[in-house]
């Protein structure tokens, strides 16, 4: 086959020589070679971008991922259950006490104004208190230890809270008598 092809170009050499390409034809190659080459920056370009975008979905996936386990072991760090059960359950116990105390003593809001402020400001001190030891929870070096002072915290509470209530009942039995006297 090759010989064929040899010997045809040999015969027709001639006719070779004397053909001319049409006008433009080099041109019109250099612009099909162009747009070739446009297609595949853009096909490159395509594929950059794409390559970002699972970049870009695969960190945000990592991030995600990390942010969860994050505060899944901060949950579990100022979980107290998880620390202690015992100490959870008298957190607990103090906690709905001091709720109950609480509303006892916004009775005496109407009433007795600015005993109701003092009484108040000095359990929104002991408060701040223990929110800022449960802050400090999932930090601790010793857990356990955190959770004994919050629970303390609670119990003095729960003792500021009974003295300012019999103080107030004391008040009002005062007022009572000093009514019936009067009435007397």
């Amino acid at each position: 086959m090759e010989e064929r092809l040899k010997n045809f170009a040999i015969a027709n050499k001639r006719e070779f020589d004397e053909a001319e390409p049409p006008f433009g034809v080099w041109e019109k190659i250099e612009k099909e070679l162009d747009a070739k080459k446009l297609m595949a920056v853009k096909n490159a370009r395509v594929v950059r971008l794409s390559l970002l975008f699972k970049l870009a979905a695969s960190i945000t996936i990592v991030v995600a991922a990390g942010i969860f386990l994050w505060q899944y072991q901060y949950r579990q760090a100022t979980d107290l259950a998880n620390i202690d059960p015992a100490l959870a359950k008298q957190q607990l116990h103090y906690a709905s006490e001091i709720e109950l105390k609480v509303n006892e003593l916004k009775s005496l809001e109407n009433k007795e104004p600015q005993l109701y402020n003092e009484f108040s400001s000095e359990i929104r001190k002991m408060e701040e208190s223990y929110q800022k030891l449960q802050n400090d929870l999932p930090n601790s070096p010793n857990q356990e230890e955190t959770v004994k002072a919050m629970i303390r915290n609670l119990q003095i509470q729960t003792e500021v809270l009974n003295q300012q209530l019999n103080v107030i009942k004391q008040i009002t039995d005062s007022k009572n008598q000093q009514n019936e006297a009067q009435s007397i």
